[in-house]
This record gives structure tokens, sequence and C-alpha cells, in this order.
């Protein structure tokens, strides 16, 4: 029989999993939780001024920084589309996961976003791992005979997040042999401040899982 702690822990992983939401604009920088090598961690944004908001939908992803450009010093968030971790019931092109790939534990950290959409419409692979996403983003399909951009699941933000709006302009990632990766990761041009944890080291003097 599952002790307290346990039981706490393991209430708090399965809200974690899949949060739904359905206001249609971010209503303002709050802790996430996203997906450390296929554990729910904590992502808590650093609030601080009154600087632009990196946002998908209704979650904001934390305060932009100044700097836009992808820095090899900082750690990565991927936003992975489609999704089933974070789900819009009125907006379901916005579903999507958080991946990360470091804990900060008590420190914040920047962060580089990027996202992170299935091209292949087969793979119905929920990621929840950076290793993951990078094979499958080394990983080739073949399209079919009609393949169009309509058929990329998570089109809608493909075009709504990149300048990609059409088959044409997504043949840029088309490889010699006439395969596309079967998930292509993009720089959202978009940084954060944020702590990445373990939700129980949130809560020093509380329960520990056992």
């Amino acid at each position: 029989m599952l002790t307290s702690n346990v039981q706490k822990l393991a209430r708090l992983v399965i809200l974690a999993a899949t949060v739904v939401w359905a206001a249609p604009v971010p209503e303002g920088v709050k802790p996430l939780f996203a997906y450390y090598e296929s554990n729910i961690v904590q992502f808590a944004p650093e609030s601080a001024g009154k600087a632009r908001i990196a946002s998908l939908g209704p979650w904001a992803l934390g305060q932009r920084l100044p700097e836009d450009k992808p820095l090899d010093k900082r750690l990565n968030l991927y936003v992975v589309i489609p999704g089933k971790q974070y789900h819009s019931t009125t907006a379901a092109e916005y579903d999507h996961n958080l991946v990360i790939n470091a804990l900060t534990h008590d420190q914040v950290k920047e962060w580089d976003i990027f996202w992170c959409f299935v091209l292949d419409p087969q793979l119905d692979e929920d990621f929840r791992n950076e290793h993951d996403l990078l094979v499958a983003a080394h990983q080739s399909f073949t399209p079919a005979d009609l393949f169009d951009l309509e058929d990329v699941p998570g089109h809608e933000l493909l075009r709504e997040k990149t300048e990609i709006q059409s088959l044409a302009e997504l043949s840029y990632y088309r490889r010699k042999d006439g395969s596309f990766p079967r998930v292509v990761i993009l720089p959202a041009h978009a940084a954060v401040r944020a702590a990445a944890f373990f939700p129980e080291e949130n809560n020093p003097g509380g329960d520990k899982k056992q």
C-alpha cells in the first residue's frame, strides 16, 4: 500500500501530466510543469519588471530576455507540438509538451526556447525527453505523393510561429533523397529565465518521497 508521502506525490504527478486550459490568452507568468528525462518537474519562470511575455496560446512561458538570439551558455526549453501535456479546450492546435534538458534546483538560469514540430503524420510518440527529440529530428520519413502542409500535425502553429506558410517553404528541410525529418527543431528567437527542479525540492521542510 502506498505511503501518504508517495500518495501525495502521485496525485501531484497525475495533475501535472495533463494540464487543461480554457482561457484564450495568457494570464501572466506562473510556475509550469515540464518533462526532464521523462520525469515531471517544475519549471518556474522568473517574474520581474514589465518585460514582454513569451507565450503559446493561453500559456505564458516566461518574461522574454532582451537578447533573443540562441546562446551556447543557455539551457534548452523545447515546446513540442503536438503534445498531450498541455491541452486547450478551445484551441486544440496549442496542445503541447514542455521538455527541458537540465535541472537547476534553486538557481535561476537562462533558457532558449525551441519549437519542435512533428512533421511525420504517422509519428504519434508523446515526447518527454531531449534524447528522443534529437533522435526523431535525425530520422526521416518519405511523404505520400499528395502530402501537403495541412498533413503536418500542428500545421496551424507551424504557420503562426515560423515563416513556413506552404509546402514549398517547408521543402527547405527536405533531404536529398526526398524525405523530411520526422521532427524539426527551430529556434523561437525568445529566451527566458527560470529555475527547474523536482516538485519536492520546493518544499524542503515538508514531506519527502520515501
